[in-house]
């Protein structure tokens, strides 16, 4: 299989505002990806729509799911086909092991423009995963992660290493509080010092980082990735063939 196989396995995934990337797996009809990408499907109702790199669009249907918490994989059937040659991939079960040489594919930052990428398994991440020093960027999440001995599926790109957004949201937090408390103390007027309204102040300090956590999270990549085993989304799908 080549590199412009993996690209034909490959789909932009969007659900409300959320982008992501997925794949073919097993069955034409069969697309896997992150759960945490089609997230408002669960919460909103929103409807979920695969792209081509030519730009041909199908909705799917969600079968099953796993939370971020978990596994972080949602399983999904096209309702609509795609009239344009598409590659399936195919699983390969096993624990990664440093050094193994493999690619990545999706379409970082949500953008239009599919990108095949090459790494190398770094190490393993806890109990369900492991690392590849691969440039994974936002958008990326839900692609697939090849084996490149074989070009089988072993992973599912899910995270990137840096600062993450739970650390960002508890400064952001903290700052809300301190706006919350200046406005308490000093009533609609904030507290007033040398002229400074230091109410308004801290509430500007937190639109302010609400900016720049937005940039950060947007271009901040230290060239490290996380992806998840593809053996889990392997087993359920199993499950929903056997029912």
């Amino acid at each position: 299989m080549s590199f412009e196989n993996i690209a034909k396995a490959t789909l932009k995934i969007e659900c409300g505002n959320t982008r992501g990337s997925g794949f073919h797996f097993q069955k034409q009809d069969i697309v896997v990806t992150n759960f945490h990408v089609v997230k408002p499907y669960t919460s909103q109702g929103v409807k979920i729509f695969s792209k081509t790199e030519l730009g041909n669009q199908a909705e799917l249907e969600l079968l099953a799911y796993s939370p971020e918490n978990e596994f972080d994989y949602a399983i999904l059937r096209t309702k609509d086909k795609l009239n344009e040659e598409r590659v399936v991939l195919e699983p390969k079960c096993i624990i990664p092991t440093r050094g193994m040489s493999v690619c990545f594919s999706g379409f970082p930052h949500g953008i239009n423009d599919l990108l095949v990428q090459t790494a190398y398994v770094s190490g393993p991440f806890g109990k369900v995963g492991f690392y590849i020093d691969g440039s994974v960027n936002g958008g990326n999440s839900g692609g697939p992660i090849i084996d490149m001995s074989d070009m089988k599926v072993i992973g599912i790109v899910t995270q990137r290493r840096f600062l993450t957004p739970m650390d960002l949201n508890q400064v952001n937090r903290k700052l809300e509080d301190i706006y919350k408390h200046f406005q308490q103390m000093g009533g609609r007027a904030g507290v007033i010092i040398s002229g400074v309204d230091f109410g308004q102040f801290a509430q500007l300090m937190s639109e302010s980082f609400n900016i720049f956590r937005i940039i950060l999270e947007a271009n901040a990549n230290t060239g490290i990735g996380i992806g998840y085993r593809i053996e889990f989304v392997n087993q359920k799908l199993k499950e929903i063939e056997n029912e």
